[in-house]
């Protein structure tokens, strides 16, 4: 089991009620570490991975994020880049930051700023969002 806050681990497991009735959920928190591209070649361990009922489909790469900074939101990025073009995948999932402290809420307009970097050159990614906890409550994968 990963040690993380506890809202960092409740919000995995909110993510996990709420959808897994309709994908696959992997947790780093409930289910331990996510392996991305595998195991053997990890280059990036994201907080959520959610699948589509079909093996191998990634839909969604969820990064709870408690004290984010504007350079570690693009590397993770890159990483997820990287890591998507080492698999065969059908679809480009979508990378969604959470981010649930009152400091980083006040900072997502310049997280959001700093996406667009990594959005220039993130090829195997559909799209990178940026959501309060309160957005991502509303928001629906």
């Amino acid at each position: 089991m990963v040690n993380v806050k506890k809202e960092h681990k409740a919000i995995q497991e909110s993510i996990k009620r709420k959808y897994s009735d309709k994908f696959i959920i992997n947790c780093e928190a409930i289910d331990g570490k996510n392996y991305l591209p595998n195991k053997e070649s990890c280059a990036y361990q994201p907080d959520v991975v959610i699948k589509s009922k079909i093996p191998d489909d990634i839909l969604y790469i969820i990064e709870v994020e408690c004290d984010p900074v504007r350079k570690v939101l693009v590397g993770a990025s890159v990483l997820a880049d990287y890591s998507i073009s080492q698999m065969k995948l059908k679809t480009k999932p979508v990378v969604i930051f959470i981010v649930y402290t009152e400091q980083g809420i006040k900072q997502i307009h310049n997280f959001k700023e700093r996406i667009k970097i990594a959005k220039q050159y993130c090829k195997n990614i559909k799209e990178i969002m940026i959501l309060s906890d309160k957005e991502f409550e509303k928001y629906s994968l």
